[in-house]
């Protein structure tokens, strides 16, 4: 498994925990009614931050274990998997903008139209990374 299919990996795991926790409490905040805006808002600090530490840690530890692997440069074949999934991430991220966008015309807040245009870019980007893994394991470009 090469550098850039661990730090994929990663990434994707990360998105998924705390991202995931992110919109869960979200979510069950706007059920109960009467969310308190400010300290949901405040939220995307501790996670981006638990996000950030979780990616350095990880990124250091897999670094340590093969050296040789962390400072190579992606091949051909890494390059075109990175382009495809980003391809294909970038017309789900559209699409959820569109939609987030069209989210206003429902008369949704403006907070809740900000976290669906958040959602549709963590989506997107865990849309991408698990391309990336897919491609990867299945050694196509």
């Amino acid at each position: 498994m090469t550098f850039n299919e661990k730090s994929r990996w990663i990434a994707l795991l990360a998105n998924l925990l705390v991202w995931g926790w992110y919109f869960v409490t979200v979510a069950r905040v706007l059920a109960a009614g009467a969310p308190d805006v400010r300290w949901l808002m405040a939220m995307t600090v501790p996670v981006i931050i638990a996000l950030t530490i979780i990616h350095i840690v990880a990124h250091v530890v897999v670094a340590i274990l093969k050296p040789s692997e962390a400072t190579s440069d992606m091949d051909e074949r890494e390059r075109a998997i990175a382009r495809n999934a980003g391809a294909t991430a970038y017309h789900v991220l559209a699409f959820g903008i569109v939609v987030a966008i069209g989210t206003t015309l429902f008369y949704w807040s403006a907070f809740v139209a900000v976290n669906a245009v958040l959602f549709a870019f963590i989506f997107a980007e865990t849309i991408r990374y698990g391309l990336e893994i897919v491609a990867y394991r299945r050694g196509v470009a």
